[in-house]
């Protein structure tokens, strides 16, 4: 099957899983709740997802 061109909505959601994982391993390593450590981690993953769509290229 051919390659579709990635559109902005996958690299925001790659970048909310990622982040929302490394989210929730800093609360267990910080002073911080893990639903603060999740919604942290998944605002700046999706933050990260959407800057590698733009210097990408659309």
């Amino acid at each position: 099957m051919a390659d579709k061109p990635k559109t902005i909505i996958d690299y925001a959601a790659r970048g909310i899983i990622a982040g929302a994982g490394l989210g929730v391993i800093a609360s267990w390593i910080a002073p911080i709740t893990i639903t603060r450590g999740l919604f942290l981690g998944m605002l700046c993953g999706c933050l990260a997802g959407l800057t590698m769509f733009y210097r990408r290229g659309k």
